[in-house]
């Protein structure tokens, strides 16, 4: 009965071992196929070098490379604003025309220089520096600007001639006064007229002498404002108020620079095209806006309120120092220094022209873009 019993587990195991195995068979054989798994090859990122505002720049902020305000930086493709800017050198010197954010990509609207028309964020002529000074525009003619050739950025020095006259210290009035002489007796005539002076004749009859002319006024030149810094040459705007638009950074192709340094801005697109430069005449007399100190601003209204003639002489590119008072120049100055005599001369002879001097025609220039 042991040996049976036996036997029957044998083959009960053995069945259940065949079973297992031809499950397993079967399953190996009839098992689903596995989907094949592909692989994606990672789509590079392309990137842009732009600049980008590195520290918090605020409005009206003079920007400088040598500030560390600004670096480039590499963007991705995707995420490139409409324009922007691929050179340092083109927002150098530049002013903020709103608050820019570090991280922020710096953008043409975002900047400006001296020109800008009045916006959301103010006047883009007020974004000047320093702070110490204001700006204040006088009439200058040919002459007094220099022949035209002073430009934006130029140091200069302001000449006034003045003319002085005698006057009366009481009336403030020019002299001669006039007078009105009452009769004493009756019979005496009442005189009245210029009141000069009272001399003896060669034959010995008293006279009254009274000047001929108008007082010829005494001229007085000398150097007032010094080192004022030329901020604009010309009315504001007067082309782009006509227009209607605010005058922005001519528009390139990427890597192009644009015509008269208007830098690597690019639209990431095709160029627009280039405007043509406006011509703008120089009138005889146009308005030359300075940067000066505040007390100079008062020194220049009083100037030109009270007619003085000022004119404006260049300094050297880099100097910025102020000179000593100059000694001012009258006809007396000029006598003595070049010892020109204060008589008339009694020669029997006196000169001649022989012909007539060469007199040099002057054209009204005409800048380009101004």
């Amino acid at each position: 009965m042991g040996g049976n019993r036996t036997l029957v587990i044998v083959a009960l195991l053995l069945i259940v071992l065949v079973g297992i195995a031809g499950g397993g068979y079967w399953y190996m054989q009839n098992r689903p196929t596995p989907e094949e798994v592909v692989e994606e090859t990672p789509v590079p990122v392309e990137y842009t070098e732009i600049v980008v505002a590195i520290q918090n720049i605020p409005r009206g902020m003079l920007i400088k490379s040598e500030d560390f305000a600004m670096e480039l930086q590499q963007w991705p493709n995707d995420y490139l604003p409409v324009e922007f800017y691929t050179d340092l050198a083109e927002i150098d010197g530049k002013f903020a025309r709103m608050d820019i954010p570090r991280g922020m990509p710096i953008l043409p609207d975002m900047i400006g220089g001296p020109g800008g028309m009045l916006s959301a964020t103010g006047s883009a002529a007020a974004l000047f520096s320093p702070e110490d000074r204001v700006a204040y525009a006088i009439p200058m003619d040919l002459q007094g600007a220099v022949a035209w050739a002073i430009q934006p950025g130029d140091h200069v020095d302001v000449v006034a001639a003045l003319g002085m006259v005698a006057v009366d210290s009481e009336f403030q009035s020019v002299l001669p006064n006039q007078f009105f002489a009452l009769p004493q007796t009756e019979g005496d005539t009442a005189l009245s007229g210029i009141y000069g002076r009272f001399e003896t004749l060669p034959n010995g009859q008293p006279a009254l002498i009274y000047p001929s002319t108008s007082m010829i006024p005494g001229l007085v030149v000398q150097m007032t404002v010094q080192d004022a810094i030329v901020w604009h040459v010309g009315v504001w705007d007067v082309v782009s108020a006509l227009a209607g638009a605010t005058p922005e950074p001519t528009v390139a192709a990427e890597g192009e620079a644009s015509e008269g340094g208007g830098g690597l801005l690019s639209t990431g697109g095709a160029a627009e095209p280039t405007p043509l430069p406006v011509m703008v005449e120089y009138k005889d007399v146009a308005p030359v806006t300075l940067l000066v100190k505040r007390e100079d601003v008062l020194v220049l209204k009083y100037l030109h309120e009270m007619g003085a003639d000022l004119d404006l002489v260049l300094r050297p590119a880099g100097f910025t120092s102020t000179v000593l008072q100059t000694q001012p120049v009258w006809l007396r100055y000029i006598i003595d220094k070049y010892q020109l005599p204060d008589t008339s001369s009694d020669l029997p002879v006196a000169p001649k022209a022989v012909r007539t001097p060469i007199a040099i025609e002057v054209e009204t220039p005409t800048p380009e873009g101004e």
